[in-house]
């Protein structure tokens, strides 16, 4: 082959990865826009709670948090960073959405006191027995979805399990569960979320939202919103201006954003 005609191989190559690579995005918001519209929310729940339970086999590779050896691996360090920086001071943690008892293991070892709350039924066995082995006395609770706990319990410090908060579904129920979780704080109590971050508005999301909405208007639900997706559960991918504000509306002042390894955010109750 000339160098003339490999050349031009080269661009018809890059030309059509380009194009498939649209194609394969619109397919995609397409998908979650038609679910999204579809779905309702109990539904997107019970999606959620079936992605777990099938974790347990091994589906999704090393991701079963039900597993002791998952469990056991202790913080990751960007959450070991987040604690020693910011929880120092910090005796008595709530820690909500729990899992399998992976984050309140590793805080119980470093010599907190820690209340676990898990909405998984079978995470909630999992974790209990874990720690039961473990020879530790923290438990781990069952609660409703996107609910904090109803306690009069205060304490020193909140930790939202990896990843959970961006599994609360619409703005305004993710900043109410932030005000019930702030009730049951001092002032200047250090708060740690993670989630997904997502660096703009892409037309995938906004062709996502738009198919949804398009749904939900004709069946009379609430409406979804820019960043909502499937992945293959319901999730919401924030921008930092996102989820500074949700803290902001929740009382918490954010102190400390990070999008790497996880991205994550530290707020201080005001």
């Amino acid at each position: 082959m000339n160098r003339q005609a490999y050349s031009k191989s080269v661009r018809i190559y890059f030309f059509t990865q380009r194009w498939v690579g649209r194609a394969l995005r619109v397919a995609n918001g397409c998908f979650v826009g038609l679910w999204l519209g579809v779905l309702t929310g109990e539904r997107l729940y019970a999606i959620v709670e079936e992605y777990f339970t099938r974790s347990k086999s091994g589906e999704f590779g090393e991701f079963n948090y039900h597993s002791k050896e998952w469990n056991r691996r202790g913080l990751s360090d960007w959450e070991r960073r987040a604690v020693t920086n910011y929880f120092g001071g910090c005796k008595r943690l709530l820690v909500l959405g729990a899992g399998g008892g992976r984050e309140v293991l590793a805080l119980q070892r470093l010599g907190y006191q820690v209340d676990g709350f898990e909405s998984h039924p079978d995470l909630v066995i999992a974790a209990n027995e874990l720690l039961r082995e473990e020879g530790l006395d923290s438990t781990v609770h069952p609660i409703a979805p996107d609910e904090a706990p109803d306690i009069e319990t205060t304490y020193d410090g909140i930790i939202v399990g990896w990843g959970m908060y961006m599994s609360v579904q619409g703005r305004k129920r993710r900043i109410a569960l932030l005000r019930r979780l702030r009730a049951r704080t001092r002032v200047r109590c250090p708060i740690l979320v993670s989630f997904v971050y997502r660096d703009s508005t892409g037309w995938s999301y906004k062709m996502g939202v738009f198919i949804a909405n398009t749904i939900r208007r004709v069946l009379r639900r609430q409406p979804a919103e820019v960043g909502d997706w499937l992945a293959p559960y319901y999730v919401h991918y924030f921008t930092q201006d996102e989820i500074i504000c949700e803290l902001a509306e929740g009382r918490f002042a954010t102190v400390h954003y990070d999008t790497t390894p996880y991205a994550h955010a530290l707020g201080i109750a005001t």
